[in-house]
Formats: structure tokens, C-alpha cells, sequence
């Protein structure tokens, strides 16, 4: 099964009731909703999204907030750890699969140092969501910018420490932190198989094109500017052997979505 939809609310929504509807009637079955800036949806909201999303079939994910960073000093950790917690509890009344996660950025530590202490902060925060009963996956995004952690073999390795962890792929990253490797069909397919090989469930993804320089990501572009091209990526995704899910990050999230809808179809 395929899920499509957009990072965040389609224009016009007045509140996320009527987001999860709008992502309905364009056609799609997925919605991430946004969480960047904090947490804002109140326990009776989530528990009507919730609601309603199951009802018209909409699969719901999340994004916490891009503060987190684990690999900070004690009081960072802290407030990172209640910032994604924040979030899964969120996530948990409304029925999110997944929570998304910027886990860290280097600061000037080695990978090793900083894998640890991505390790040490979600597993402190898998054992809070234990004794809570929460219910989404932590799931650790693949990240654009040499300065910050979130490759392959950093988070398989958090995956092999912690359970609940799950990668999230986001293509452009890759793209931009490995100087445009993502050209061709074979490429894409050589990427994707990287990522089935360490986690045999359903897959969350993310795909916008993006402007890189030297240092990586810099910035995201429409579906048009075809860098990355996602029509390299459409014929591969139905082809796996499990469910997918693709969201939209573009500057027109909810457009662009429906776009690759259109090509996952074809």
C-alpha cells in the first residue's frame, strides 16, 4: 500500500479536523502534521483528528520540533527529550504510526560521540514512553547538512541499540549531503535498497528537490526543479514489498503531493 501526502496542512485548513478532510479531497491518504515550532494541538483536537483521519482513511505521522538536539549539554538533553515526548503523546491520541526526528547536530564531537548520545536520549525517552503506553515509532530522519548527524550507518546504529526506532528517508537530504548522487533510476534503487536492508517494515519517506552547496542542504524546491527527480523514484516505490509511505516537503507540499500521486499511479 501507498501513502501520499503533505508535510504539514493544506492551505485553507482551519484547524486539523478540517486539514485531514482537505487532504481527502485532494485525492491523498497521508498527513505529517507539523510540529516544528512546538507542540500546539491540545489532547481533545488530537483525539477529534484522530477521529476523523480513521474514518476517511488517512494515515497520520508526526514532526517534533526542530530544537532537539541530543547531543547537547545536560539541560538540552532534557528539554529535547520533553520536546519529543511532547510530541508522541500528541501523536498517540490521534493515532500516529511514526514521530519524526531531527535527532543532533555534531558540534564539533565525532560521529561515535554523537550516535552515543542519540543513543542515551531516545532510549531514556523509550522508557518514559514505556511506563505511558505510547504507541508511535521514534523515527530518526536522514539528515541534509554535513554538521548534522543522521546517516545511514548512524542511524542503523542507534536501530541495533534502542527498539521503536525506525529511519526515515528523506531523499533530498541524501542528495544534498552526497553532492547529487541521486541521478538516475539505478541510483535511486541502489539508495532504496540500502534502506529495506535495515528495517523490514513500513517505510516513511520524505521528497522535495533541494538547492546544496559544499556544506549540503540549503534549501528546498518545488517538484519542477527535478533535483532529485521524482520520476525516477515513482516506478520503484510500488514495486516494494511493503507498505510506503511518501510525504511531500516541497514549497508547495500539498501540490506537489498530489503530483506524485499522479506519478505513483502511472
Amino acid at each position: 500500500m501507498l501513502y501520499v501526502g503533505p508535510a504539514g496542512y493544506p492551505p485553507g485548513s482551519k484547524g486539523a479536523v478540517q486539514a485531514v478532510e482537505n487532504v481527502k479531497a485532494l485525492g491523498l491518504n497521508a498527513l505529517e502534521v507539523q510540529f516544528g515550532r512546538g507542540v500546539n494541538l491540545s489532547d481533545e483536537r488530537a483525539l477529534e483528528l484522530g477521529i476523523r483521519a480513521k474514518g476517511i482513511g488517512v494515515a497520520l505521522s508526526a514532526h517534533a520540533p526542530y530544537y532537539i538536539n541530543f547531543n547537547s549539554d545536560a539541560a538540552g538533553r532534557a528539554k529535547s527529550e520533553d520536546w519529543l515526548l511532547r510530541s508522541l503523546r500528541a501523536a498517540t491520541l490521534f493515532g500516529g504510526r511514526i514521530v519524526v526526528v531531527h535527532a543532533a547536530s555534531y558540534m564539533g564531537t565525532s560521529s561515535e560521540k554523537a550516535t552515543a548520545a542519540v543513543v542515551e536520549g531516545v532510549r531514556a525517552v523509550r522508557k518514559v514512553m514505556e511506563n505511558e503506553g505510547l504507541t508511535p515509532a521514534i523515527g530518526l530522519e536522514t539528515m541534509g547538512k554535513t554538521g548534522s548527524w543522521g546517516t545511514l550507518e548512524e542511524i542503523a546504529a542507534v536501530m541495533k541499540e534502542v527498539d521503536g526506532v525506525e529511519p526515515v528517508v528523506d531523499f533530498a537530504h541524501i542528495h544534498a549531503r552526497r553532492q547529487g548522487c541521486l541521478r538516475t533510476a539505478e541510483d535511486f534503487r541502489a539508495a532504496l535498497d540500502e534502506w529495506l536492508a535495515i528495517h523490514p517494515g513500513r517505510l516513511h519517506c520524505h521528497f522535495s528537490c533541494i538547492e546544496y552547496t559544499a556544506k549540503g542542504e540549503k534549501r528546498h524546491l518545488l517538484l519542477e526543479s527535478r533535483d532529485p527527480d521524482f520520476a525516477h523514484l515513482a516506478p520503484l516505490l510500488p514495486k516494494c514489498s511493503r507498505d510506503v509511505t511518501v510525504i511531500s516537503e516541497t514549497p508547495d507540499p500539498s501540490g506537489d503531493a498530489v503530483r506524485m500521486r499522479e506519478m505513483l499511479e502511472q
